[in-house]
């Protein structure tokens, strides 16, 4: 009878722990661990990141931005407050040791990706080089990273500054865009992705992938074109009307018209087994556009130097199609 008693007070004990465990409530669904047994985070693919932070650049196109902003504004905004913004020189380290505008960093082309960290994002940056192309491709990769403070001096120190401004560039010396502190970091994973990107393309433009045809190629590139049209796909990017130097009055023959602000729609439906060409007015919106490209890894994209109304047609004199 005792061992009766003790299995019998045995049993009901089990029956209370199934009870118990029966009114937890509906089972605690497993959350997935990775081999370190901690929680896994959602993986994001990098390349529809790159994509939809490309779509925002033209969206942000469309709405009327071209990320230029005019030397004249610039030398405004640093005579009445040196600190209120800062610019960052991407010419040749001997030309800015000669004269810079003052208070201005330098960092080669290829070095500015590298040293994103040390870019603010309290106040305007402004990126300069020799006409605004480079500055282009520059300001394209860094708003896309997140630097919305970030444009491009409208036709840079040679053509802008000096040339239409009439400045002159008091400052010598070195001051180098690595010497101001860390200030800067990615904010979110899709920013992390981003980052890691543009310094990618970076290590690409210091190895001298840069993507220009310049001035002395043009003439071949027409006789190319000539010879085989299918051979390249030439985008204009200027206003299709409205205005004298539009796609309408002339353009190169077989380019094809996608004004700037409906780049965003044929994103991804580029090709990639020849040269895709960006020509714009000046150069300035094509390399803007070819650096969207190359961070999406476009790297068959190019940008005609100069564009087709200052470099085609007004230093070049090549063939056009007229109304």
């Amino acid at each position: 009878m005792k061992n009766f008693h003790l299995i019998s007070l045995f049993l009901v004990a089990i029956l209370m722990l199934f009870s118990v465990v029966g009114c937890a409530g509906d089972p605690v669904e497993e959350v997935p661990q990775n081999a370190n047994g901690t929680e896994n985070e959602e993986v994001l693919d990098a390349d529809q990141v790159l994509m939809q932070a490309a779509i925002d650049y033209f969206d942000h196109v469309a709405a009327g931005n071209n990320n230029l902003t005019n030397f004249n504004d610039i030398k405004e905004m640093l005579d009445v407050n040196p600190d209120s913004a800062l610019v960052i020189d991407i010419r040749s380290a001997e030309d800015f040791a000669a004269g810079h505008i003052p208070g201005s960093v330098h960092a080669d082309r290829g070095e500015v990706a590298g040293l994103i960290s040390h870019i603010p994002r309290d106040k305007p940056v402004f990126i300069t080089c020799y006409t605004g192309q480079n500055a282009g491709f520059t300001t394209a990769y860094l708003r896309m990273a997140g630097f919305n403070n970030v444009t491009s001096m409208r036709y840079g120190i040679n053509l802008g500054w000096t040339e239409r401004g009439g400045y002159s560039l008091d400052a010598t010396g070195m001051s180098h865009l690595s010497e101001l502190p860390a200030v800067s970091a990615p904010v979110s994973a899709e920013e992390e992705i981003i980052w890691t990107r543009a310094k990618e393309y970076g290590a690409e433009i210091a190895a001298g992938q840069v993507g220009f045809i310049a001035l002395d190629a043009q003439a071949d590139l027409y006789a190319q074109m000539q010879a085989d049209p299918a051979s390249v796909e030439l985008l204009d990017i200027r206003a299709a009307t409205g205005g004298e130097h539009d796609f309408d009055q002339y353009h190169i023959e077989h380019s094809v018209n996608i004004p700037w602000g409906q780049f965003g729609t044929v994103l991804g439906t580029l090709p990639t087994d020849k040269p895709v060409i960006v020509a714009c007015y000046s150069g300035q919106t094509a390399a803007q556009t070819m650096g969207v490209l190359r961070m999406l890894g476009y790297s068959n994209a190019q940008s005609l130097l100069f564009g087709v109304r200052d470099g085609w047609v007004q230093k070049n004199n090549l063939p056009v199609v007229t109304p």
